[in-house]
């Protein structure tokens, strides 16, 4: 066994298209059989003069054991292996290295490649959950902020503070000279207020509330549904790193809140993903235009209005490629795949095995 595969995601759609493609059909199913087979004997003897002849025969009861089963894995690991048979797939580290993406030549290695493969620390980017959370800010941190009061008031170091702003309340009730006492209250205001200052420090901050409606209308107009996934396969190279868009339905455990919390939002672990190259930002950022079309004089000549109306109306669109390029921080040297499966790959360890 080469290693095992703890598969997180899994877009088996993707992964049925691709091995169609590049092994000429597609495994739905395999089936597993064993057999099992029990003689026995049904002798008789017959003394001749001649010789002695056992008459009879064996009869063979065989029993016979099948297996269905779904092959999600197996046909996943086929179509890994056929990938690089036929040269779809570039694996970053080994074909392409930190030196390439330094000098600007993996871009063409990704330009020939279909796939990318890639080992590396990954971020879980949920928006939906984080519009979730802009909803409940408010209580959430009052939560939070109150329990750390209550504990604060329970803290050693604080213990004095609140020991002398005791004795000083008892002190004033007691005092009948009004100067006396509103300079008594006026130092007993300059220690509740470094109480205030020395708690406030340890309180989560408040959030103004349109920073809070404006992250959540941000999320609703450009990042719906989206849930990125960013893989840094150089520890020390932390600008290159592989974006991606996963689909909730794809991840083995129907639950991402199970996910979030198994994994957390930045795992601890390394772990693989293979995808679909989808975007290779260029180091010049001169790409397709496809507003080219209108720059020419045929726009300002008479009878081709409607040529007018089209371009105003497709510039439009290119108007807000601003904005979609602020959503998306794709950008070079990054890259971005459609991704077919993350996984956590662990090989045989000899000094755990049991013999």
């Amino acid at each position: 066994m080469e290693e095992v595969k703890d598969f997180i995601y899994l877009d088996m759609s993707k992964v049925s298209s691709l091995y169609s493609q590049v092994s000429g059909g597609i495994l739905q199913t395999y089936e597993v059989s064993s057999n099992s087979s029990e003689n026995s004997k049904n002798l008789r003897n017959y003394n001749f003069k001649i010789f002695k002849h056992e008459a009879g025969g064996t009869e063979t009861e065989s029993q016979g054991l099948k297996e269905v089963r779904v092959s999600h894995h197996e046909v996943y690991t086929e179509l890994e292996r056929e990938l690089f048979k036929h040269g779809y797939i570039a694996e970053i580290g080994t074909d392409v290295t930190k030196e390439h993406v330094e000098s600007g030549t993996a871009t063409d290695i990704f330009e020939s490649a279909l796939c990318v493969k890639a080992e590396g620390h990954i971020v879980l980017e949920d928006y939906e959950r984080i519009t979730r959370i802009a909803d409940n800010y408010e209580d959430v941190t009052g939560f939070i902020n109150n329990s750390i009061k209550s504990s604060l008031k329970e803290a050693p170091e604080l213990e004095g503070f609140f020991d002398n702003i005791k004795v000083m309340k008892e002190d004033i009730s007691k005092i009948k000279n009004g100067s006396q006492k509103n300079k008594k209250i006026n130092e007993l205001k300059e220690l509740e207020n470094s109480l205030d200052t020395l708690i406030c420090t340890k309180l989560v901050g408040k959030v103004d509330e349109w920073i809070i409606e404006g992250l959540k209308t941000w999320v609703n107009v450009f990042l719906p549904n989206i849930f990125n996934v960013r893989l840094y396969p150089f520890s020390d190279f932390m600008n290159f790193h592989v974006m991606s868009n996963v689909k909730r339905e794809f991840f083995l455990d129907d639950d991402t809140e199970s996910v979030h919390f198994l994994f957390g939002s930045k795992p601890t672990i390394k772990v693989t993903m293979l995808g679909v190259i989808t975007s290779i930002p260029k180091r010049d950022d001169e790409g397709f235009d496809p507003m080219e079309e209108f720059d020419s004089e045929d726009l300002e000549q008479e009878g081709n209005e409607h040529l007018s109306v089209e371009s105003a109306f497709r510039g439009m669109f290119r108007g807000f490629d601003g904005l979609e390029a602020m959503i998306r921080t794709c950008r070079y040297p990054r890259i971005m795949l459609q991704p077919i499966a993350i996984y956590r790959a662990i090989k045989p360890n000899k000094l755990l095995k049991r013999t």
